[in-house]
Formats: C-alpha cells, sequence, structure tokens
C-alpha cells in the first residue's frame, strides 16, 4: 500500500460519512486499510452520523480534527464550523464546504483561504471528491468514505471515497482511494508550496 514510507506526516482526510443516518456502516476493506496505517492525523469534514463512527475516527490517531457538518448538530463534540491545521510549511483550512455559496466555487474557497492564510483547503458536502489547484492554492474535497448519498442527488451511486496525504516538506503526496466493486483503487498525485 501507498503509506510504507518514513518520509513525512500522514494525514487522512475524510468526511461526509453519515453512518447511522444514510449508510449503516463503512466498508470493511476500508477499516482494515485504515487499521494497518500508522496515521499521525486524521482531518474529518464534518457529518460523521453517529457517536461511534466519531469515537472510530479519533481512536484511529491522536491528532484528531473534525469540523461541523450541517448534520453534526446532535454530537456536541464538534465543537468548531471551521479550523486551521499547521502541518509542516503547510496550513490548511478544515471546513465542512456547505458555506460556500456556490458549493465548490473555487472563487468562493479561494476568499475562504486568504482570509485565514492557508495554503490548502479542506472541505465537503458535494459527496464527490475533487483535487484541483486556483491561484497557487489547493482544494482538496476527499468525498464520502461511507458512500453515502448526497443532498442534490439521492439516488446516485456514489462509491466510497477518502484521501491520503504525505507531507514531505515543500510537496505533499496525495492519495485518492475509491472503492469500486470491493476494491480499493488509487490515484496519486504530488502538489507543491
Amino acid at each position: 500500500m501507498a503509506l510504507e514510507t518514513n518520509y513525512g506526516d500522514i494525514l487522512l482526510l475524510c468526511g461526509d460519512l453519515h453512518v447511522g443516518t444514510r449508510v449503516q456502516k463503512i466498508h470493511e476493506k476500508i477499516v482494515s486499510a485504515l487499521g494497518q496505517n500508522k496515521l499521525q492525523h486524521v482531518l474529518c469534514t464534518g457529518n460523521v452520523g453517529n457517536k461511534e463512527t466519531y469515537d472510530w475516527l479519533k481512536q484511529i490517531s491522536q491528532n484528531f480534527h473534525c469540523v461541523r457538518g450541517q448534520y453534526d448538530d446532535e454530537n456536541n463534540e464538534i465543537h468548531y464550523d471551521q479550523k486551521v491545521i499547521q502541518i509542516g510549511i503547510w496550513k490548511i483550512l478544515l471546513i465542512h464546504g456547505h458555506q460556500f455559496v456556490p458549493w465548490n466555487d473555487e472563487e468562493t474557497i479561494s476568499v475562504f483561504l486568504k482570509e485565514n492564510a492557508c495554503d490548502i483547503a479542506v472541505f465537503g458536502n458535494s459527496h464527490q471528491s475533487l483535487i484541483s489547484k486556483f491561484e497557487k492554492k489547493y482544494f482538496i474535497n476527499p468525498g464520502t468514505m461511507s458512500g453515502a448519498y448526497g443532498s442534490i442527488k439521492q439516488d446516485a451511486v456514489i462509491q466510497p471515497e477518502f484521501v491520503i496525504l504525505e507531507c514531505l516538506g515543500d510537496e505533499m503526496g496525495v492519495y485518492k482511494y475509491k472503492l469500486v466493486n470491493g476494491e480499493l483503487l488509487i490515484e496519486k498525485c504530488v502538489i507543491t508550496k
């Protein structure tokens, strides 16, 4: 698996799980894959679902960061609507994404990044993964780790997805995982500061 290196901090990016409401559980292939790796950080974009899933995410890493999605009101352990996290020389804005109007709009996201002096926005809400660059800033949406349907396309087939970042100084390895037909497929790219 792509995570067996000793070069830098390894981060799990996930969100839009909705476990207990829109799906019953996270696929065991994903749970197993994450249990094998030594993750230094977990960044969750919110809409976790039940307390058991929240507690599972917390135990994956000592450095657990989670922001509130629009359906997380019942979970009083999530206190922030957005959070800035420093990983090495990178500043990451963690935010659910329902605050962006219109959703996934590069200019709107860029304003949030500039206001918080961040390099990367990690956000959710659309339930579809995205890795892009706009005005020397990076946008990463890890998709939905559970495969839960979104608010707009409730009948769409959505595959479970998550992202792993490997921080290597002024570079980050970006590994996008997608569960297709019971197998985890990986796409890799590198982003630079």
